[in-house]
């Protein structure tokens, strides 16, 4: 997993918890959205914590600091879900990514750490299998990898294109472009996926002597 927090106290602890935990999970930190997005590049982890905070460290300008919170979180959940801890009227701006399951959001409080693990266990049991033997096999991980996403973006478009029709003046809807990008960020997870699962599958047919 990848902690993304400026709270070093808060990472260390985290770290502790999951390096001794039966799941046996390796969390690597950084302290900014940046440093993350430069990790993702180079390794793509089962899930991803995210702290607020760090959001708002991490801007350089005013028009970085306007950006919402799902501008910043859509973009790293084409690598991985993302579990976001922060004060309570910003989860509003993830709704679009949780109603597609790519996010889970935590308010910020004194069982946040608590509340925070568990969805990050519950994750990585969610985590993606790699394929172990025949066809069989195969097409259950297929169902499992790809339906997610495209529950997701079907979700999304739906709801999308009924304000459409409601408002019939050609324009984007309240809350439309949040779900554009919502839908874009899942379709890639969902590109990624068939490319990941289809290298997998290649090398068992094929494999390297």
């Amino acid at each position: 997993m990848l902690l993304v927090s400026n709270d070093a106290g808060f990472c260390a602890a985290m770290r502790r918890e999951f390096d001794s935990s039966a799941l046996r999970v390796r969390a690597a930190a950084v302290s900014s959205v940046a440093a993350a997005r430069r990790v993702l590049e180079e390794d793509s982890p089962e899930v991803i914590l995210l702290e607020e905070d760090a959001v708002a460290g991490d801007c350089v300008d005013t028009k970085e600091a306007e950006q919402s919170l799902e501008a910043v979180v859509a973009p790293l959940a084409v690598y991985a879900p993302v579990v976001v801890i922060g004060p309570a009227e910003k989860r509003g701006e993830l709704a679009g990514l949780i109603e597609a399951g790519a996010a889970d959001f935590v308010e910020r409080k004194t069982n946040a750490f608590a509340e925070a693990r568990g969805l990050i266990q519950q994750r990585l049991r969610q985590a993606p299998q790699e394929i172990e033997s025949g066809e069989e096999d195969f097409g259950e991980v297929l169902r499992h990898e790809l339906n997610n996403p495209l529950t997701g973006i079907l979700g999304n478009a739906e709801l999308l294109l009924t304000e459409l029709r409601r408002k019939k003046d050609g324009k984007i809807p309240s809350g439309g472009e949040h779900r554009l990008e919502t839908i874009a960020t899942l379709a890639v997870r969902l590109r990624e996926t068939v490319r990941r699962l289809s290298e997998e599958w290649e090398a068992r047919k094929h494999p390297v002597p």
